[in-house]
């Protein structure tokens, strides 16, 4: 049996664990990952990411990678619902049909202003090797047909058995941190016996991924989601690549005597023709999975020296779309931290903020994906409305920030340092626990985004007036041994989102998250060490 010794064992190679390793790589943190299966996935499944998780794809710098796996689906927006898909479109004008992102709707260009990218649509299937190709590139260890055996973990360390599930051959991984993003039925989850809460199962469906032309049929009657009901059946299909891929997750009840193994291929074949409205139509089955929609979240993402990420730690609906956003954003909260430490430029006590910070994030879009299913575990479309619309049917702003995947959230751990506020302030107008605001410095020849400048270490923004932080910074990473970089922005667009007062600086975490915000002071040096070593865990 061979030993390994590394910082960080990544359990699981889907979205989360792939971007765990890429944000571990941008930080120095060489990592092991592993994954059962054999292959990336082969089931399009997470069929977009959010306006949030296109930023840290931006960071990644395969955000424009991601745009074009997915260019197929990009025009499939629209909810609706009918008795067949033929009556669906029939009732759909294409004159009047808003083929967009709904970051760029009418209404809301205010949101659309609020970040360098908007949301996107890409299939799990296209999205999962363009990161794994990348995490190759830059050097990452990613092992497939391997799966993780046994661990044990002690105060300094974890130990894990893992195993080549080709030729059978075992090996022990000595690691500081575990991130377990092993999916939902998390092995790691079961085996720590890790509490959650939730609503549980919604219902029962098969996830039917299937071949039929329908390509003409659907052109210029692009639909993300149709609920088609008829009686004894009722289902969702989703548009895949607009052309020849479908899904549809169709509804059936054990509780009636039903079995997904009763539902043959040649079966599904002719339901899925009935529910088109398409008796002649050829289709063919590509693969029958059943599922349970779920909400169930973990009550600590952290256990010892073992993190939860993604599914592992927030199971929800895919209704809202936030389930692979979430776990992209889990391991970016997770990496600096995790680099920091290893580094030993934080104390271990700075991980403590990742579950105190993600937790309720994921807790609160886990229940929202909840309220959209029905006791079918469908999607209530009619419900899914009425939450994004107001009475007037305009759109609701507070919703929609939420749906669009604006980090409309705010961070509350003792990583952040809040100075509490009298009024409101304005949504993302970088107070203490929010992403900084999005300004572009710069369009032409490279766009350059107040976002980009705060990705790789602790960083100070201020003002042309604010010269007395130039040397206190540079007096604290001289005596704290880390990089704290200044920037000077003197737009006045920043100025009038952030409401800066002359010489205010506000410190920004490579996560883009605002930690501490001050006004000009005379012991600059002795407020900015003060309020850098409490973030860090250094008292």
């Amino acid at each position: 049996m061979q030993n390994k010794s590394i910082p960080v064992l990544i359990v699981g190679g889907g979205l989360t664990g792939l971007t765990a390793t890429l944000f571990l790589l941008k930080q120095g943190i060489k990592t092991l990952l592993i994954e059962r299966r054999g292959s990336t996935s082969i089931h399009p499944r997470a069929r977009g990411f959010d306006v949030r998780t296109m930023e840290l794809f931006r960071e990644l710098q395969l955000d424009q990678a991601i745009v074009e796996a997915g260019k197929a689906l990009a025009p499939a927006w629209g909810l609706y619902q009918g008795e067949t898909l033929e009556q669906i479109l029939q009732n759909i004008d294409p004159a009047k049909l808003k083929v967009n992102h709904p970051i760029n709707f009418p209404g809301l260009e205010k949101l659309a202003a609020m970040s360098p990218v908007a949301g996107a649509r890409c299939t799990q299937d296209l999205s999962e090797p363009i990161l794994l190709q990348a995490a190759q590139e830059r050097g990452a260890d990613v092992r497939f047909n391997t799966r993780l055996l046994s661990f044990t973990q002690s105060n300094d360390c974890v130990t894990a058995i893992i195993q080549d599930t080709i030729t059978g051959q075992e090996e022990t991984i000595t690691c500081q941190y575990l991130i377990a993003a092993d999916g939902a039925g998390s092995p790691i989850r079961k085996t720590l016996q890790a509490a959650t809460s939730g609503h549980g199962s919604y219902g029962h469906l098969l996830n039917i991924y299937f071949e039929a032309d329908l390509g003409a049929l659907v052109k210029g009657r692009e639909f993300s989601i149709c609920r088609i009901t008829q009686p004894g059946l009722d289902g969702i299909l989703t548009a895949i690549n607009n052309s020849d891929k479908w899904v549809f997750h169709l509804y059936y009840d054990p509780a009636k005597g039903e079995r997904p193994e009763d539902y043959t291929h040649e079966r599904l074949e002719q339901l899925l023709q009935q529910l088109l409205g398409m008796p002649q139509l050829p289709v063919r089955i590509i693969s029958v999975l059943p599922w349970q929609p779920t909400v169930s979240v973990v009550n600590d993402m952290q256990h010892g020296r073992i993190l939860l990420a993604g599914d592992a730690a927030h199971q929800m609906t895919p209704y809202g779309g936030k389930g692979a956003a979430t776990g992209v954003q889990d391991v970016q909260n997770l990496a600096w931290k995790l680099a920091m430490v290893l580094q030993q430029q934080a104390g271990a006590e700075l991980l403590h903020t990742y579950s105190s910070e993600r937790q309720p994030v994921g807790k609160q879009v886990a229940e929202m994906s909840g309220a959209l299913a029905d006791d079918k575990g469908l999607l209530n479309i009619p419900g899914f409305m009425k939450l994004v619309s107001s009475s007037t049917k305009e759109y609701n702003l507070d919703k929609m920030i939420t749906m669009v995947g604006l980090p409309d959230f705010k961070y509350v751990s003792a990583a952040i340092i809040d100075n509490e506020q009298e009024e409101e302030p304005a949504l993302l107008s970088a107070q203490p626990g929010t992403r900084v605001p999005h300004v572009w410095l710069q369009k032409e020849p490279q766009q350059v985004s107040t976002l980009d400048l705060t990705t790789q270490h602790l960083t100070l923004i201020t003002d042309e007036a604010g010269t007395t932080w130039q040397p206190a910074a540079q007096q604290v990473a001289e005596a704290l041994r880390i990089p704290l970089p200044v920037v000077t922005i003197r737009q006045a667009e920043w100025k009038s989102i952030t409401r800066l007062q002359e010489g205010e600086v506000i410190l920004v975490r490579p996560d883009g998250f605002v930690a501490w915000r001050q006004t000009l002071s005379t012991d600059a040096p002795g407020l900015l060490m003060q309020a850098v070593r409490k973030i860090l865990a250094l008292d």
